[in-house]
């Protein structure tokens, strides 16, 4: 039921469902080995069929999106299908620049760090089991833990976090946005076009240090005149932060940074005094300036509900159950620490990801009182629709995964 309710959205957000269709045929022509393949329109719908190596596949287009077959052939279409919605079956180069006072920066002068927000989930979720374990070997080896001790044990899953907050955020402090503008020149290439893409990207590197915008808006017209590199489309783009967050209307106290990722993510941190956002330099580039405030108000709304607080809240109770039961309740009743213990942290770890999958929904919930549910469908699918596209083939339950099923967010957001 979800994966019809999911291709249901999809069919919502493809505007032009015969470039798809065309898309999908050049795709198998060229890479699959189809030996054969017959598009038909009747009606309100369009349909492709094709064949190959003992394996079939039919794309049908109307209301909604069906996609049959058998083997690798359909596996392959569905992807297709999502390829296309994410990338618009493009291949973009984007070069990304920082303006502030007059002063031009490049993303390779910013900072360069991993994710922010699987660095904080991961240090959570570890200092929990680590310090339990810690607790649960004393305990067998026959050491109470003195008062100090178990002081600090409880301390430290709030602690950590918020020192790693701090860290991260000087850090990346000279990726500031607020008084800032993004200027992004990008390059379309159809996905078929390799040897455009491959020696535009090897040109470009000349114009690596270049900080001048009339030498890169030059040397980008050079590249356009040239038949050997040629786009098929290509545009400038200035997304004036100060303004956006003006319209969106968030606090001035919010810091909001970009950081130099190759990773397309977005991540948020809300702590007594410190709130801010992260993005990194491929959620930039890949996203539409709608897209880009959708996903600029999803992470506020984390920091508007407090989800990182709450967080950090359930992990010290967690924490704090235990210890007690290691020091005290395991003892008093003679039974086996070390197995008790892996089951309550088990318990305690799916607990806790259940509410951040939560928060997922209610972020996403207080983002559509200022963006369209387009945008932010957009926005998820351009992140994620290699991952959607996983979900739609195994149908995997990812029970231990820090957010939700894409699928199910996108219906949510497009209901």
């Amino acid at each position: 039921m979800v994966g019809i309710k999911t291709y249901r959205v999809i069919r919502d957000l493809i505007k032009d469902p015969q470039s798809l269709i065309n898309y999908v045929e050049d795709y198998l022509l060229r890479n699959a080995g189809l030996t054969y393949a017959t598009k038909e329109v009747n009606g309100d719908v369009t349909r492709l069929v094709a064949y190959g190596n003992n394996e079939d596949a039919e794309l049908s287009i109307n209301h909604e999106i069906k996609v049959k077959g058998r083997g690798r052939m359909r596996d392959l279409v569905n992807a297709l299908v999502l390829r296309y919605l994410g990338t618009d079956g493009m291949r973009r180069i984007t070069i990304l620049l920082l303006q502030r006072n007059n002063r031009i920066y490049r993303v390779n002068d910013l900072s360069r760090t991993y994710s922010p927000s699987t660095g904080l989930i991961g240090l959570m979720l570890i200092s929990i089991m680590a310090l339990s374990i810690i607790v649960a070997v004393l305990r067998v080896i026959n050491i109470i833990p003195s008062i100090h001790l178990i002081i600090i044990l409880l301390l430290s899953p709030l602690l950590i976090p918020i020192i790693y907050s701090y860290i991260l955020q000087l850090r990346v402090r000279h990726g500031d946005l607020r008084n800032s503008r993004i200027i992004k020149f990008v390059l379309e290439y159809g996905d078929f076009e390799e040897r455009k893409f491959n020696e535009a990207l090897r040109l470009l590197s000349r114009i690596e240090n270049t900080r001048s915008l009339s030498d890169i808006r030059r040397f980008l017209i050079s590249l356009i005149n040239d038949e050997r590199t040629k786009p098929r489309n290509f545009h400038e783009e200035e997304i004036d932060i100060k303004s956006l967050i003006n319209k969106l209307g968030i606090r001035s106290n919010y810091g909001i940074y970009l950081v130099n990722v190759n990773q397309c993510n977005a991540a948020s941190i809300g702590l007594p005094g410190i709130n801010y956002i992260v993005l990194t330099s491929r959620l930039v580039s890949c996203l539409s300036t709608d897209e880009l405030a959708a996903v600029i108000m999803h992470e506020v709304g984390h920091i508007v509900h407090g989800d990182s607080a709450k967080t950090l809240f359930l992990i010290s109770l967690a924490q704090l159950v235990n210890i007690a039961l290691i020091t005290y309740i395991i003892p008093l009743m003679s039974l086996p620490a070390i197995p008790i213990l892996l089951m309550v942290i088990l318990l305690e770890m799916f607990s806790i990801i259940s509410v951040m999958k939560l928060s997922e929904y209610s972020a996403d919930k207080y983002a559509l009182k200022f963006v369209s549910p387009r945008s932010l469908a957009m926005a998820l699918i351009r992140v994620t629709w290699k991952e959607l596209h996983n979900e739609l083939v195994s149908r995997r339950l990812g029970i231990f995964a820090s957010h939700p099923s894409v699928s199910s967010r996108l219906v949510r957001i497009m209901r």
